[in-house]
């Protein structure tokens, strides 16, 4: 994966996993302190934020290779002006599996959360590579 789309994937999965943290982080909010429910979504909401730190020590060495690269002359766009380049095929098929575990769970579980910020996700990142394809394919 070169540079710009390691930036590109690692801020996607950043805004991503804050989404899931958010959502999980309200809905504990509505919950009774020491109920099962706000005991598991708790559980839910620090392994996402293990993961939102991972994603930040990522983003971090990626920016000091940014700088490395920068100072070699190499200008690299804003993250915004980086195409998502996964195929729409592959995020229609997460999507679509995405929406079947929304249609499987529990409408109070952490996983029907989670489900609910995939679908959201992954219908947004199919709009924006079904839009950037089609415009690359009239280019062409």
């Amino acid at each position: 994966m070169n540079l710009e789309q390691g930036l590109r994937t690692v801020s996607d999965e950043l805004l991503h996993t804050l989404d899931q943290l958010q959502l999980l982080e309200h809905q504990k909010r509505s919950e009774a302190p020491g109920s099962a429910r706000f005991v598991r979504l708790a559980k839910e909401i620090e392994k996402l934020a293990a993961m939102v730190f991972a994603h930040t020590s990522t983003q971090q060495t990626l920016a000091e290779q940014t700088r490395a690269a920068n100072q070699a002359g190499v200008e690299i766009p804003p993250i915004d002006e980086i195409a998502a380049t996964r195929d729409v095929s592959l995020i229609l098929t997460e999507w679509r599996a995405a929406e079947r575990e929304l249609g499987a769970t529990s409408a109070d579980s952490a996983e029907h959360a989670k489900a609910v910020a995939d679908v959201r996700r992954l219908r947004e990142e199919y709009q924006q590579a079904h839009k950037s394809q089609s415009s690359d394919a009239s280019e062409s």
